[in-house]
This record gives C-alpha cells, sequence and structure tokens, in this order.
C-alpha cells in the first residue's frame, strides 16, 4: 500500500513586512477548522497590539513569563495536537520559515528561540472541550537586544489505519496551524541588519549546477526590501558571463541564506571566475564583494552535460519545422480550394 503525504501549513500570517516588523506576522483567523481544531491567543499585557492575530510581546532580558493558547476540538472524539516550536530562519528564495524545516542555523544566532521558548510537545482536547497550552519564555541576563521570532505549529494527529484499509493508492493532506511569535529585547529601532559573505560555491540543486552565495544577517533584526545583484565574469576579463538579479526579499533576524544561481546555460569551462555581488535593502543598508571562485574540470563537464541535454535535438527540430510548414501549405490548398469552389459556383448562379 502506498501513502502519499502532503504536509500543508496553514500561515495566516503574511510573510512579508518590516518597515515594522508586525506587520510580517498577518492577522489570523482562528475560526477557521482543521480537523476540528480551532485556537485562541490569550494575549497577555506586555502584548504591543491585541489586534494582531500572533504574539508580539516587548521583554527586558532576564524576564521570565508565561503566555498561553486555548485550544478547541469540535469533534465527537478525542484530539490530539502536536506542537513544534520553530526558530525563524530564511530560505532561498528570500522568504522567512517559520514553520519546521532542515535548514541550517547561523552562527550568529546566540538567543534561539527555541532554547528560551518551552512547552508541551503534545496535547490532548476532550471531545467539544479546549485545552490551554501554557509557554513558558525565559530569557538570559546577558543578551543582545534585538528581536527573536519563531512559530508555533499546532498540528492535529490524523488516525489513517482506518481508512487506510483496503486502499492501495491514497493521499492524505496534513493540516496545521502557524503562530507567530515575536519578541522585542531592548531597543530594537536603532538596530541595523549587518549582512556577511560566507562564501560562494558549485553545488547541484534540482539535477542542475548553481552558483550558490552564502550571506549571513548577523544582527538580530528583520532584512526588508532586500535585492542583490550578481555578475560573473572570467577573472581578470570585462565581459559578464552570468548576470542575475532578484528583489522583494526578506532575511529572518541571525538567519543565512543560500541563493542559487542556475548555470546550466551559461556554458561556463573550467577556470577561475570572479562574482560581484551587490545588495541593498529598505532598512539603508548596502552591501558588495567580489569574491574569486573555481570551476574545476569535472564541474565543467558536468554543465556542458546539462547544456547538452537542455539543447533542443536538431532531428526533433526539424521535425517540428516540417510539421507546421506542411500543416501550414495544407491549411493554404484547402483555403484554396474553397476559394475556388466557391467562385465557380457564383459564376454559374449569374
Amino acid at each position: 500500500m502506498k501513502k502519499h503525504r502532503i504536509y500543508l501549513i496553514v500561515l495566516f500570517f503574511c510573510l512579508a513586512l518590516f518597515v515594522d516588523p508586525i506587520k510580517s506576522l498577518a492577522k489570523q483567523d482562528s475560526s477557521n477548522l482543521i480537523g476540528g481544531l480551532s485556537y485562541e491567543i490569550v494575549y497577555p499585557e506586555n502584548q504591543k497590539n491585541k489586534n494582531l492575530g500572533y504574539f508580539d510581546l516587548t521583554m527586558q532580558k532576564g524576564q521570565e513569563q508565561q503566555v498561553s493558547l486555548k485550544l478547541y476540538n469540535s469533534l465527537a472524539k478525542d484530539l490530539t495536537v502536536e506542537i513544534h516550536l520553530n526558530t525563524a530562519k530564511t530560505n532561498s528564495i528570500g522568504k522567512v520559515e517559520y514553520g519546521p524545516n532542515d535548514l541550517p542555523k547561523d552562527a550568529s544566532l546566540t538567543t534561539d528561540f527555541t532554547t528560551i521558548v518551552k512547552g508541551p510537545t503534545k496535547v490532548v482536547i476532550p471531545s467539544g472541550g479546549s485545552k490551554q497550552v501554557d509557554l513558558m519564555l525565559t530569557l538570559p541576563k546577558e543578551m543582545k537586544d534585538g528581536l527573536i521570532a519563531g512559530g508555533i505549529q499546532l498540528k492535529p494527529v490524523v488516525d489513517h489505519k482506518a481508512s487506510d484499509q483496503g486502499k492501495k493508492d491514497i493521499v492524505v493532506n496534513e493540516f496545521a496551524f502557524l503562530v507567530g511569535m515575536l519578541l522585542r529585547v531592548g531597543d530594537t529601532n536603532s538596530i541595523k541588519p549587518e549582512l556577511k559573505l560566507n562564501k560562494i560555491y558549485i553545488a547541484f540543486k534540482d539535477k542542475k549546477s548553481h552558483l550558490f552565495i552564502n550571506l549571513s544577517n548577523r544582527h538580530p533584526v528583520y532584512v526588508e526590501g532586500m535585492k542583490i545583484a550578481v555578475q560573473v565574469r572570467k577573472a581578470n576579463k570585462q565581459k559578464v558571463l552570468v548576470e542575475y538579479q532578484k528583489k522583494d526579499m526578506r532575511m529572518a533576524p541571525n538567519s543565512m541564506i543560500d541563493f542559487p544561481i542556475d548555470l546550466t546555460d551559461k556554458g561556463l569551462s573550467a577556470g577561475t571566475y570572479s562574482a560581484e555581488i551587490k545588495v541593498s535593502s529598505k532598512n539603508g543598508g548596502n552591501w558588495s564583494w567580489i569574491e574569486d571562485f573555481t570551476i574545476n574540470t569535472l564541474e565543467a563537464n558536468s554543465l556542458n552535460m546539462q547544456l547538452k541535454e537542455n539543447k533542443p535535438d536538431a532531428k526533433q527540430t526539424f521535425l517540428v519545422i516540417f510539421l507546421i510548414l506542411c500543416v501550414g501549405a495544407l491549411v493554404f490548398i484547402l483555403g484554396y480550394k474553397v476559394i475556388k469552389r466557391k467562385k465557380a459556383e457564383n459564376e454559374k448562379r449569374r
């Protein structure tokens, strides 16, 4: 029996913000049900705005605080809910991930969301009832001012055994709520992002060779309206061989990003190259680097092989063109015959 599971996280907060970081976690509608589950945020006194739909708490160093969510079960049976706490990270397309992921942590992340927020990993809600989930926040006494961001995933546990019986191939959709949490510690308004180029390297992604540019946001604030422009040249040459641009991105506090640049159709040979990288943000930051990298013979052969595979086959191209010409000729001949026949019929009528 094959079982295909599609994990669908319901994001009830927008991941695009930050002149004000609050707007990145948009309002949630907890009236929506997922597998019989709904929830309510119990806002504490230090919540900045109680109409946001996510936690946005102003806190002090060394502070301990309990916050709560109230979960509701509308089913006629008990409901088990898994609770996952996740540190906000940045994915390769410049979006912030608040749910479970395998993205690496940045070395600059010294105050991790998952180390300061603790709570149960699973709760059982009685049929037609509710359950309060308490989370304990404990901030270190020695820490930097800044933002700490993360997400709380609430996923109903679905028993597939009964529905799976007798079915050889099924698709199971697994949904989850995701509640955002933003902690503001100290004076965060004066903090500006600081980007660092860690490395550039060649690697495979989706069976294609890419040039990866690995950057870190080393400060505990978001990078908003981020733009990147990359130009690749042969070392000590002026001709631009690869050009890449992307905008409207954002990075989570103290996170890293791997930008992939597809090299498949560039036809690069083995040798030393120079990448010129320019990044800007709405926060007022501008950064630039020039970094050399090497494509070895094995990587160059792989690139050329991919280029060859992606090029349309000459025979196939000829066949397509031939078929188009044949169809065009046929349409022309048929149209000519129709016009000629109608002309003949009109002459007979006269």
